[in-house]
């Protein structure tokens, strides 16, 4: 093994495309980080391969910020379901339970639109189980847009300092394996295609377009990558990432 870098902030993500959490330690299974988003709106008037009533159309659904009332171990291996139990705190200081229906009526009525709530304890991601990002690839993406970018931004699950601190390293693993820790496994098996979500500040949904601007035109659409999950255990901010 090779010492590749070290695990610099840890997040996961209660409800698909709001708030994020950071982690010190969490469970890695191999349909992603225990608790990550495990809730999620669909919007049943879209009939694409992409239902999800998410900030891309409504941005200040990002300023929505869950949090688990007794949030599942990481020591448990299949947690029991009350666990996922969770309140959720409006951009205006209202609170909702999930699960439940009144966040739904809440958000049909501001979005205008017709949705249902879906959970599963298998993380509700877009592409793969787990996401992964240098901290140097936003370092070098802030200065080559000019706009000081927060790295929650792209909503990432694993956020690595590479021990050369090289921008886009990441992009250069795609078919190589990673160990974070003592015990997990993961393969990175693509780069990560992005979307509007990058633009808005995790704080304030205010947008910066020309951040997703400067992505497509000098980065072929893509920042981060997607790995799936080798083997399972326990991750732990500051673990080592080897190189396998």
């Amino acid at each position: 093994m090779q010492l590749a870098g070290t695990l610099a902030s840890l997040r996961r993500y209660p409800v698909k495309s709001m708030a994020g959490e950071d982690l010190g330690e969490a469970r890695v299974t191999f349909a992603g980080l225990a608790g990550d988003r495990v809730f999620a709106f669909v919007d049943n008037r879209n009939q694409s391969n992409f239902p999800w009533m998410t900030a891309r159309q409504g941005h200040d659904m990002i300023l929505f910020r869950p949090r688990y009332l007794n949030p599942p171990s990481s020591e448990d291996e299949i947690p029991d379901p009350a666990r996922y139990a969770m309140e959720v705190s409006t951009p205006e200081g209202r609170t909702f339970r999930l699960p439940g229906e009144e966040l739904l009526h809440f958000l049909e009525q501001r979005y205008d639109r017709d949705l249902r709530l879906r959970f599963s304890e298998r993380s509700m991601t877009d592409a793969r189980p787990i996401s992964l990002l240098g901290l140097a690839t936003v370092s070098a993406l802030s200065r080559e847009t000019g706009v000081e970018i927060d790295p929650r931004q792209f909503r990432a699950n694993f956020y690595v300092r590479w021990r050369k601190d090289t921008p886009y390293f990441e992009d250069t693993l795609v078919g190589r394996e990673l160990q974070i820790g003592d015990t997990v496994a993961v393969q990175i098996v693509k780069r990560d295609g992005r979307c509007i979500m990058i633009t808005l500040h995790p704080d304030t949904a205010s947008a910066s377009p020309v951040i997703l601007e400067k992505v497509m035109r000098e980065h072929t659409g893509c920042a981060g990558v997607y790995a799936a999950v080798l083997r399972e255990g326990i991750v732990r901010t500051d673990d080592p990432v080897y190189l396998l």
